[in-house]
């Protein structure tokens, strides 16, 4: 598949989702549930966060997709993604789940673990350290960033290809490692997605809002071309929103509301001319 016809099917997917505004139930962290609710109405999704365990059959029955974000490890909440996971797969609604803080410390890689045998996720989305610490890699963790040692370079980027790759052939889904180059793969095919821009790393929660959209475009069309469609629209959108601050010398609050109004303006024609994939598998 070349480039032209991966990004032709990204923005397909797209327009199939807005067309069809899948509910999706986020199960995530409190620093960001009120930004991923937003980023998911922006792209053109509906957003639902319910939290209680006992409720979550019904909510999993009436939604489309279901996103399990491990930042609040809160006892009660676990349980009621266990319960969300399960309902989930015996539906038949793709579940995405975004490892918060692998590697950080003993409790979230045992948690993870579970999480991922448990919830059988369609989609893993997380940023490198935290998919490194996943593979049983060396851990480099900053708390829930990315370790400035697991950045993607070119000196580095064949091994880092091949770490997303059989980690997502050993988990039987997609992998999605988000970062300057974000590298996704299905366990056969591996895409790199260049789009975006540093300012994306000061604001609180981008992989958060990542991972929450992920969930609704899989609700739309297959793991491997959602996880691309996501990264590439908010890639865009953060190009967009940086230009946008550095031409009128504003500052990260404009950037960050910028960067909901360039999701949800974004065009078919931006996707066109402004998607930065390689297929390198």
């Amino acid at each position: 598949m070349n480039n032209n016809e991966i990004t032709k099917n990204i923005t397909e997917l797209i327009n199939i989702m807005k067309e069809k505004r899948p509910l999706v139930e986020c199960l995530t962290n409190r620093v960001t549930i009120n930004d991923c609710a937003n980023m998911v109405l922006a792209m053109g999704a509906s957003p639902i966060m319910a939290e209680i365990e006992s409720e979550m059959d019904e909510i999993m029955a009436i939604s489309d997709a279901l996103v399990i974000n491990l930042g609040l490890l809160d006892t009660q909440y676990l349980e009621a993604m266990k319960t969300a996971a399960k309902a989930a797969k015996r539906l038949g609604k793709p579940v995405v789940l975004d490892p918060v803080g692998a590697g950080a410390s003993s409790l979230r890689d045992r948690v993870c673990a579970e999480m991922i045998e448990l919830a059988q996720p369609d989609i893993i989305r997380g940023n490198m350290s935290e998919i490194r610490a996943l593979s049983g890699g060396a851990v480099s963790s900053k708390g829930v960033d990315a370790s400035d040692e697991d950045k993607v370079t070119d000196k580095n980027i064949d091994a880092m290809t091949e770490l997303v790759r059989s980690f997502a052939e050993k988990c039987g889904c997609v992998v999605c490692a988000t970062g300057a180059t974000d590298i996704i793969s299905d366990g056969s095919s591996v895409l790199l997605v260049k789009n975006g821009d540093k300012m994306l790393c000061s604001v609180t929660g981008t992989g958060c809002m990542c991972s929450a959209m992920t969930g609704a475009c899989a609700a739309a069309g297959d793991p491997l071309t959602a996880a691309a469609a996501v990264v590439v629209m908010l890639g865009l959108a953060g190009e967009r929103a940086a230009d946008y601050v550095r031409d009128n010398g504003s500052g990260i609050g404009t950037f960050k509301v910028k960067l909901f109004d360039f999701v949800y303006s974004l065009s078919d024609g931006d996707f066109a001319g402004g998607a930065k994939i390689e297929t390198v598998r």
